[in-house]
């Protein structure tokens, strides 16, 4: 449990253009700060930022809230954890409710603090030392090859680890960083023989991994060619060990850089190696991810969900790639992701493919990538074999990603597909019969049956939005904007004239909110109007200013109140007058006295009002 009070304090000690500046290029437009929305794409900006109401709405997906509620949205952390990152930027210490919970999170927080600082300081070394390397070295070769530019290589802060034995533990000494915190995080290990440390990454182009902070946390270091001509046993790729920072498995490579791109766009790419993120990052597709130095696990498929609604799959071409496809179905279905599968040309990946076919053509590749499914069945018809046998074993390696879509109305299709693709006549009501008995033999050859949900996604109804009269709500957007104008007399005039309860709402609300502050906190206004029919109105109201100056505002109250209360006398004295009528001729004398008594009363104080304005 957090406090209001610190939540308040938190908000007041955040500069929201400041935070939402870090990911959305914003413009001002006088009180307002525009952009293109973080959340869905759009080529227009319809995304406002309010500094003076600590407040944000987008006029295109209605999404809105304060610095807490955009870091929530755009990170898919929970309130707590998005309170916290604000609180630790804002320099607002939390107080927990639970001293040990408390005390063992100051421990964790501070061992992260030490140890990222250890993974900072080596990754600049890494910089410096590339930056250093002549140009016909073997890290710059390696980047020339595979075209990436400096400003990307600069982005993604690629390094080069010296192929000595220990220039980084002696860098990491001479900067006083402890080497078993160094050990601990895999960046050196220690000598097996007498004593000290030995660099872990040598000669090596160094990617430094990143959490969704931006903070650097492991490495992945890739072999360079070397001038000895012995052929060495050293893998290809080392990447760093679990730490107390680092969960290789919980982790997607690239998505801090391209969470901002895949909110925006609601997909992501999901491909295999390093230089295949780089290379489709540097060529515009900047909502590109990577698993690192493991299979595609459960735990990023749910990262995933976070910012994304669908993936696009970009493996390697060949049999590897269609395993990693096949695994990553049921972990991607089971985090209710759609999922596509570009189908690169065999042997090619997306690093070469770029190269030798060029932004344009991979393009054209994941516009008409097919579903993840349809991939699958094609890619096994395609590979069946000759014999009966191995169609058959084909046949049955789809079971499992047959059952793992579990809506019963695909699965038909599906199996309609594989007969066609299998050459069985898909008509014949025997034939998908056969299809289905070899599914369910993989199924169970599998001996992991996917267990198909017994609920269903429950979409939840879009709130009900009021039509508003324009009158009314222009009035009291003045308010709004400058809400000083609730000690006038125009708001005594206007809280009587206000006739939609919607907006008399949201005018006591504001007005007491005034009262208490001395100003409009905007998150708070719609927490205290939860609920209320017009809050949709009132968000898009906020972020927005309608009146620049106060001399404008009074203008529109001093000619827009008169006009509502006349409006008002119109609608209802015709209203009471044909009640009294009615109990005339009911002969009920007292009723239509009192009816009447009540349309003399309505139309003076109307009257009063006016001529109150007026002057």
């Amino acid at each position: 449990m957090i406090a209001d009070e610190l939540i308040s304090e938190i908000r007041e000690r955040t500069d929201i253009v400041t935070l939402i500046g870090e990911f959305v290029e914003l413009k001002q437009r006088g009180a307002n700060f525009v952009g293109l929305c973080p959340f869905h794409s759009e080529k227009s900006p319809s995304f406002n930022v309010r500094r003076d109401r600590q407040f944000f709405h987008c006029f295109g997906c209605q999404e809105s809230g304060d610095a807490v509620a955009f870091l929530m949205r755009l990170e898919g952390l929970t309130f707590p954890q998005a309170a916290r990152s604000l609180a630790e930027r804002a320099g607002v210490e939390l107080k927990e409710v639970d001293d040990a919970e408390d005390a063992a999170r100051r421990r964790e927080r501070q061992l992260s603090e030490q140890l990222c600082a250890v993974t900072e300081v080596a990754a600049a070394f890494y910089v410096e030392q590339l930056q250093q390397q002549p140009e016909d070295s073997a890290a710059r070769a390696e980047l020339a090859t595979r075209c990436v530019n400096e400003e990307t290589a600069a982005h993604f802060r690629l390094g080069y680890a010296p192929a000595g034995w220990d220039a980084l533990t002696n860098y990491l000494t001479q900067k006083e960083h402890s080497l078993r915190d160094a050990e601990a995080l895999g960046l050196i290990a220690r000598r097996k023989s007498g004593h000290g440390y030995y660099d872990r990454f040598r000669h090596r182009l160094m990617f430094p991994v990143t959490d969704l902070s931006g903070r650097v946390i492991a490495f992945s270091g890739r072999l360079l060619a070397s001038t000895d001509t012995r052929p060495t046993e050293e893998p290809k790729y080392v990447n760093s060990p679990e730490s107390p920072i680092y969960k290789k498995g919980a982790l997607l490579f690239g998505l801090h850089h391209a969470r901002v791109e895949i909110r925006r766009n609601g997909w992501a790419i999901l491909c295999e190696g390093n230089f295949d993120l780089v290379a489709l990052h540097q060529a515009g597709f900047r909502n590109a991810v990577a698993p690192l130095g493991t299979a595609f696990t459960d735990t990023q498929a749910r990262l995933l969900r976070r910012f994304a609604q669908r993936v696009t799959l970009m493996f390697d071409a060949d049999s590897a790639g269609r395993k990693a496809v096949t695994a990553a179905m049921p972990l991607l279905k089971a985090s209710e992701l759609g999922a596509r599968v570009v189908a690169l040309p065999h042997g090619a990946d997306p690093d070469s493919f770029l190269r030798s076919q060029g932004v344009d053509a991979l393009r054209r590749v994941v516009d008409n990538a097919p579903g993840i499914v349809e991939y699958l069945i094609d890619a096994a018809a395609e590979n069946k074999g000759i014999s009966a046998a191995d169609q058959a074993n084909a046949i049955a390696g789809l079971g499992p990603v047959i059952a793992a879509v579990g809506n019963s109305v695909e699965i038909e299709l599906y199996i309609q597909r594989i007969a066609r693709r299998f050459g069985i006549n898909h008509g014949d009501e025997v034939g998908l019969r056969v299809v289905k008995e070899q599914l369910r033999q993989g199924v169970q050859a599998a001996r992991q049956p996917q267990r198909q949900s017994s609920t269903t996604t429950k979409v939840a109804p879009a709130p009900r939005r009021v039509k508003l009269p324009e009158l009314q709500s222009g009035l009291l957007g003045a308010f709004l904007d400058k809400p000083a104008l609730f000690r006038s007399q125009y708001a005594e005039n206007l809280k009587e004239l206000l006739t939609v309860e919607e907006l008399q709402s949201i005018f006591s609300a504001a007005a007491a909110q005034f009262a208490e502050r001395g100003n409009l906190d905007a998150p708070r206004l719609l927490a205290d109007l939860v609920g209320n029919p017009a809050l949709d109105w009132l968000k898009e109201r906020l972020s927005v200013e309608m009146f620049a100056d106060d001399a404008r505002a009074e203008e529109v109250l001093r000619s827009g109140i008169p006009l509502l209360a006349q409006r008002n006398i119109e609608r209802e004295l015709p209203e009471l007058a044909n009640r009294a009528t009615l109990a005339r001729q009911r002969g009920d004398e007292m009723e239509a006295l009192t009816l009447t008594r009540q349309h003399i009363t309505l139309f003076k104080h109307a009257s009063q009002l006016v001529k109150g304005v007026k002057r």
